[in-house]
């Protein structure tokens, strides 16, 4: 959820701490960035400790930025936190069009938690499907908080689920406007308390704001469900 120099700023101090024989590389992608610490010496079991002090230490400084270790990816780490607390998901997808469905049945056994997708691309089925008011459309607009709040409590009530996302946007490279540029976004997440909707400016690569996108939705569901 944030960039490589963003992140860099954060941890200078915990980098230029480092010892001589450690080095660090920012590893970034549309939407995370992953950093690889790497140890010389001949003693790998000291090696070891030594990188995980320092990871112990940049822990306590970007806590909750950080979602997994090594492989971990954001739909494994949902999975797991869904199949630990026994809990539902379903989704409404509107700009990423099944995109966020996609990851998350990408994990296997993701059928235990995931009950579902409605792709939400046109206002008829925002309306006529998940509940959307047709107000909220004319007076706000598809990219709302108005309307991304009421697909994610309307996909999270017709599909009987613990938790929804919902997302709605202009991808690009066209449709945006000078109050909406392409690259806005907006994501709601619900969770079984709590509704929380947030909105992103991400960019004009319609790509990267589709992966984007899905990465933050799912990082918005990550924190609801260690808090909930």
């Amino acid at each position: 959820g944030v960039g490589e120099s963003f992140l860099s700023d954060i941890i200078s101090d915990w980098e230029e701490k480092l010892p001589d024989n450690i080095k660090l590389a920012y590893l970034p992608q549309p939407g995370l960035v992953r950093l690889r610490l790497s140890a010389i010496g001949k003693d790998k079991n000291k090696l070891q400790k030594q990188i995980d002090n320092r990871i112990v230490r940049l822990n306590e400084l970007i806590h909750e930025m950080i979602f997994g270790y090594d492989d971990d990816t954001l739909e494994g780490i949902i999975g797991k936190l869904l199949k630990e607390k026994n809990k539902s998901l379903s989704t409404a997808e509107s700009c990423t069009g099944g995109y966020i469905a996609h990851l998350i049945t990408s994990i296997p056994g993701s059928s235990y938690y995931y009950k579902g997708s409605v792709i939400a691309y046109s206002n008829e089925i925002k309306k006529d499907v998940l509940g959307v008011k047709n107000n909220s459309l004319i007076k706000y607009g598809a990219v709302s908080e108005q309307v991304v709040t009421e697909m994610v409590t309307g996909i999270k009530r017709k599909f009987n689920t613990d938790f929804a996302i919902a997302t709605s946007g202009i991808a690009g490279p066209d449709g945006g406007t000078i109050e909406k540029p392409v690259g806005t976004i907006w994501i709601a997440v619900a969770t079984p308390e709590k509704l929380i909707a947030k909105k992103f400016l991400f960019g004009e690569h319609r790509q990267r704001n589709i992966r984007k996108t899905a990465l933050s939705a799912m990082n918005l569901l990550r924190k609801g469900l260690i808090t909930e």
